[in-house]
């Protein structure tokens, strides 16, 4: 006999609201993002993955300026402002780098703080980066979202830069950048390639 999950008997086991989420255990909240209510489950990247994404945010920490005051932070969760219509409940992502203007200690990081959002493509995940996220991220308002694509070998092959048009809440590729990352905004950045590749 078949001992069914329990989402397959009920597909609402799978739907959970804001005050069910923030009584999860930390284990538990770390491995969820949650769209419109639904529980979503986030594989960990490899070591290559994790150490761009990381190598990223640093760089931008280190470029960035002394005012206004930002943060940097790597798959945290980035709560969702825009509920789209007829949405059964919530949502956040847990981007692979944000950029966001410094918040209070106690309050949830929300996708209106935050500047520049990047996702390191992995295999499995390049649809979800490229086309739903990029759709999300950008009706929720977020000025530039970059998208970085591994090689065979899981280095840097290209990051592209999209710029949000406002009118539309869509974004326009604004730069395919090869061999070095060069941003004018939100600061003035240079990245090279190879910094994030190390090791």
């Amino acid at each position: 006999m078949t001992i069914l999950p329990a989402w397959a008997a009920d597909p609402g086991a799978l739907v959970i609201t804001e005050a069910a989420y923030d009584a999860l255990p930390d284990e538990v909240r770390r491995q969820i993002e949650v769209l419109d209510g639904h529980v979503q489950f986030c594989r960990s990247g490899s070591l290559q993955h994790n150490n761009v994404a990381r190598r990223l945010a640093n760089s931008l920490e280190a470029a960035r300026p002394e005012h206004p005051c930002m943060g940097v932070v790597t798959h945290f969760e980035m709560h969702y402002v825009n509920s789209r219509p007829g949405s059964p409940g919530f949502s956040f992502r847990r981007p692979d780098v944000a950029l966001h203007h410094c918040i209070d200690d106690d309050r949830k990081l929300t996708t209106e703080d935050v500047l520049l959002v990047a996702e390191v493509v992995s295999p499995g995940s390049e649809y979800t980066d490229t086309v739903d996220k990029r759709a999300e991220y950008a009706h929720e308002g977020i000025p530039i979202y970059l998208v970085v694509h591994l090689d065979a070998e899981r280095r840097v092959k290209i990051v592209q830069e999209y710029r949000l048009e406002w009118a539309s809440r869509s974004y326009r590729l604004a730069e395919t950048h090869q061999g070095v990352l060069r941003l004018t905004g939100p600061f003035p950045v240079e990245i090279k390639f190879s910094a994030l590749d190390l090791g």
